[in-house]
């Protein structure tokens, strides 16, 4: 699935890049999905959107991206606010915040100790994920929507990575490191669980 459509309205309260060490790891993770094709090219923007909490605020792949890899800063924006009413996010940055932003900011607003939010696409995952146990959202709603970041906190409940149905995965950690581990682990698991099937 392709990056969606933007849904939600942005103010740039400034046009700099952010400024935080952390950009630098979340770039490698980036890296590593893409090479493990957690974020899969489609029409020519490269899917799937990950961000680290900072501040009173996260930081968060922009919309868009031709490729994963080799990104520089102005690749990220810094999301300082939201206002659900209007569905106005205050932002900081050169360009427009992944069309997932609203469901990063619900996840990081509900759970105080989630620090990087990674969603990816990966068909494997998708397929297997009820043979692997996996958490899956019941219902399904548009790229982008606040619906469907609704539907996706409720299917987290104290869950660490749980699938969008149709759609993809969403993984969490304490740490980017964390976040990213577990996605690769759940990779690894539904290509075993794909092979068992095809052996059966």
């Amino acid at each position: 699935m392709k990056e969606g459509r933007i849904r939600f309205n942005s103010i740039f309260v400034s046009n700099q890049s952010p400024r935080d060490p952390r950009i630098e790891e979340l770039k490698e993770w980036c890296g590593e999905f893409q090479k493990n094709k957690l974020t899969p090219e489609v029409e020519g923007n490269y899917t799937g959107n990950l961000s680290f909490r900072s501040k009173e605020g996260f930081v968060i792949t922009a919309s868009g991206l031709k490729s994963k890899e080799n990104l520089t800063d102005k690749c990220f924006v810094y999301v300082k606010d939201y206002e659900e009413q209007s569905n106005t996010f205050y932002v900081e940055g050169k360009k427009q915040p992944s069309s997932e932003t609203i469901m990063h900011s619900l996840i990081y607003r509900n759970n105080e100790e989630v620090n990087a939010v990674f969603h990816g696409h990966n068909d494997t995952i998708v397929a297997n994920a009820k043979k692997m146990g996996l958490p899956v959202t019941e219902k399904e709603y548009k790229s982008g929507t606040i619906e469907l970041a609704k539907e996706v906190l409720k299917a987290l409940g104290d869950n660490k990575l749980i699938v969008l149905k149709n759609h993809g995965f969403v993984s969490l950690g304490t740490t980017m490191k964390e976040a990213g581990e577990l996605a690769l682990a759940t990779l690894n698991r539904s290509k075993a669980a794909k092979l068992a099937t095809s052996r059966n």
